[in-house]
């Protein structure tokens, strides 16, 4: 037979009286929840009309019409520049 301290008797087992108990400091869970908040974000833009000159060329064209003689005798049937 084994050794039990505390044990008054042999047909009876020893029951220790209740305890008060302990009460210790209380612990913190944190949960967190997260929910959507709509939140406005504003961009104000800003259109500019900016107007430009841009030179693109037109090519105009004159013409100028002169008779001249050439060579040393005239055609019987041209007639000579005269110079005014």
């Amino acid at each position: 037979m084994a050794f039990q301290p505390n044990q008054p008797g042999q047909g009876k087992q020893f029951q220790c009286p209740p305890a008060d108990p302990i009460m210790t400091s209380p612990e913190r869970v944190v949960r967190d929840f997260y929910h959507p908040q709509k939140v406005q974000v504003i961009h104000p833009i800003q259109i500019v009309n900016r107007h430009h000159c841009v030179p693109v060329y037109e090519h105009v064209y004159t013409c100028e019409e002169t008779d001249e003689y050439c060579g040393t005798h005239p055609h019987p049937h041209q007639g000579m520049l005269r110079d005014k």
